[in-house]
């Protein structure tokens, strides 16, 4: 009933190119992907929207940015979000205790993805009173068009939520020449199915996706305390996503269900968790001479359940707790650019979000076999038991060409406005230089935010345990960057990146005292490097070559973090067969004063599973002919079955979170 973090689901496309952590080549709008017939395209070409939410070269955007399309999502035999973003340079994903993943960006610690920003289509896929999201089976893969990722401050367009980063989703936006299904097994008794299919229509399109997915997931081997564990990291995931656009309007609903368990309880525990999440959107585009005017409105609604047991040695019922949270945020944005001429681009935009808690809370209804009904966890503004807040913000961009257009300079800035706290500008400066055709540079200044949490400011505990505090102030990050990239050629080339971050105001409690900002600064620098290379081989099989390595150095002692990461991809292809191959490497990670201190086996908390690590997937995808309605793929996760294991962080004095041992997977798709 439940996996591991995988949601490979089993389509599987042709290859071209290596995989998303480089700028390899632009999105596709093609939807229904056909396999083994897509050549390779240019490095020069990519183009990408988020840094600047208009369309640009890759090397003109400015920010730090990495582009992954369909085909190369579908190539890698990506089951999950987690999947994509580890291969990308300066990305670690992590494992809370609870069993849901962590994406840290450049070595800055985010518990619960809080502060990096994700959305889909435009729309924050941020629970309004954690500030969590997960990338793991929660989110829907088989109907993504593009990934972006920034890394580094978005604030100066996104506002609080892009603190460290961003991750900005466009679904499918074309409905596929073929309605595509899918369904797969794989190890720890995981099955999986996937349509994706649609209509085009005078004035406008149709799309619409859904995915199923239930695994009873892979053993964890200990619990938290170091004690056997009977546990699985078991998923039920189902989502459905539905589009209906033309050129001016888009009206789009996603909905998602997902159940898992924390893995990292005691075998006498049990601790379910479901998600179930609705978020939908209405967009408005107009174009004039020189002026375009985008408008949307969303809503983005989560609903989560908790159920805590806990049983006697006899197997009676000794404890039991629940917890509900229902939390909306709806919000508006109208953003206006003009362009003066060619060389000059002018961007104002206006956005308004309001968070509500409709419910929340966690309370013990059994203890000591005794019935009760205390309130364990609440949140509590002003006596007000369902906190609102809202966030107006106004930004404005300029962008100019110069000499030529190859010299670009963006100045920005943006204001945020919170009823709880001063307003918090948030400015950016970007310098991007296209050389010549061989070579282009970067230079980027900017500052971001990250205001605290409802959880952070409001909670009450009985158990006075890590209560809120309502005056916390926002965490603040300042970032210099620059990137150097030299091609060989159209299909090769080098990059070369620097960093350096200064953080302050950490928000965090210290031996469960109520949350308080930080005195302490932290500094944090480190530096990329990437290689593309795509060719042509005189083979009889697989003759088109793609492959693709980058490395990351994070200069941070960051408990948990590894300061080296290295990945390697290789995908090759012909007219039938596709293939891929991935390495992941993680150095040692930095060890804290509490490791394993919580740990009550003597020799279980004496090991150490900080040690470095990598593990190589693999990919196969086959299809009879070019013409051909089916087609068959066979995947292997952590190919030679390396033992690694995640800090749990967060306390991380307990016992790890054992990761994914070998797994295989076989799917076949009809296309029809």
């Amino acid at each position: 009933m439940k996996p591991e973090r995988l949601t490979r689901y089993l389509p599987l496309n042709s290859l071209v190119m290596c995989l998303a952590t480089l700028p390899i080549f632009s999105y596709s709008n093609e939807q229904d992907i056909n396999l083994f017939e897509l050549p390779l395209e240019s490095l020069l070409n990519i183009e990408v929207v988020s840094p600047s939410q208009t369309v640009k070269k890759i090397s003109q955007a400015p920010n730090i940015i990495s582009s992954v399309n369909a085909t190369q999502i579908a190539s890698m035999g990506a089951r999950t979000l987690s999947d994509i973003l580890k291969m990308l340079p300066g990305v670690q994903i992590l494992s809370r205790r609870n069993g849901r993943d962590m994406v840290w960006i450049r070595g800055i610690p985010s518990g619960r993805n809080s502060k990096v920003m994700l959305t889909i289509d435009g729309v924050p896929q941020r629970e309004g009173l954690i500030g969590g999201w997960s990338p793991d089976e929660q989110i829907q893969i088989n109907n993504i068009e593009r990934i972006e990722v920034i890394r580094g401050p978005g604030s100066a367009l996104y506002g609080g939520d892009a603190y460290s980063g961003l991750i900005s989703i466009f679904t499918k936006a074309k409905a596929p020449e073929r309605t595509r299904i899918s369904a797969g097994v794989a190890s720890y008794d995981r099955q999986s199915a996937t349509l994706n299919t649609g209509k085009e229509f005078v004035g406008g399109t149709f799309v619409l996706s859904g995915r199923f997915l239930d695994s009873k997931g892979y053993p964890q081997q200990y619990d938290r305390n170091g004690f056997v564990s009977t546990h699985d990291n078991n998923v039920d995931a189902k989502s459905l996503g539905m589009s209906l656009r033309n050129e001016q309007w888009q009206f789009a609903i996603n909905y998602g269900d997902y159940t898992t368990e924390y893995p990292h309880y005691s075998s006498n525990q049990y601790k379910s968790q479901r998600y179930q999440t609705l978020s939908a959107h209405i967009q408005n585009k107009l174009s004039f001479d020189k002026l375009s005017i985008e408008n949307q409105v969303y809503t983005y609604k989560v609903k989560r359940y908790f159920e805590r047991t806990i049983t006697d040695p006899q197997g009676n019922s000794d404890f039991y707790s629940d917890s509900d949270l229902d939390s909306t945020s709806n919000g508006v944005r109208s953003q206006w650019s003009y362009a003066f001429n060619p060389n000059h681009h002018a961007i104002v935009g206006l956005n308004f979000q309001q968070r509500q808690v409709g419910e929340y809370h966690e309370t013990i209804k059994k203890q000591n076999a005794v019935e009760v009904n205390e309130y364990e966890s609440r949140v509590m503004r002003d006596g007000d038991l369902t906190p609102s807040s809202h966030n107006r913000a106004i930004y404005f961009q300029q962008e100019s060409l110069f000499f030529e257009q190859r010299l670009g300079l963006t100045v920005g800035v943006r204001v945020d406005d919170y009823p709880e706290f001063s307003s918090e500008t948030s400015p950016r400066i970007a310098v991007t230089y296209q050389g010549n055709e061989q070579w282009s540079g970067k230079l980027i200044w900017g500052t971001a935010f990250r205001a605290p949490t409802f959880l952070q400011q409001y909670e009450v505990r009985s158990d006075n345990n890590i209560s809120g505090n309502p005056n916390l102030n926002p965490e603040q990050i300042e970032t210099f960057e620059g990137e150097w990239v030299y091609h060989f050629s159209a299909n090769n080339n080098i990059t070369l990146r620097g960093f350096s971050s200064y953080l302050s105001e950490f928000i965090q409690s210290v031996n469960g005292k109520p949350y308080e900002n930080s005195s302490e600064q932290l500094h944090v620098p480190g530096y990329e490097v990437e290689w593309n290379n795509q060719y042509y081989a005189d083979w009889s099989h697989f003759n088109r070559i793609s492959t693709s390595f980058n490395y990351t150095r994070v200069n941070s002692d960051q408990a948990s973090l590894a300061k080296d990461t290295l990945n390697w991809l290789l995908f090759m292809e012909d007219e039938q067969f596709s293939f891929y191959a991935g390495i992941n490497y993680l150095s040692r990670r930095n060890q804290s004063l509490s490791y394993h201190s919580s740990v009550k086996v003597p020799e279980i908390a004496q090991q150490d599973n900080k040690g470095s690590y990598w593990t190589l997937d693999t990919h196969l995808s086959y299809r009879p002919s070019k013409q051909s309605a089916w087609q068959w793929t066979i995947g292997v996760k952590n190919m030679f079955d390396k033992q690694h294991y995640n800090p749990t962080y967060a306390p991380d004095s307990y016992y790890d979170v054992r990761k994914e041992p070998q797994s295989y997977e076989v799917s076949v798709a009809l296309s029809f």
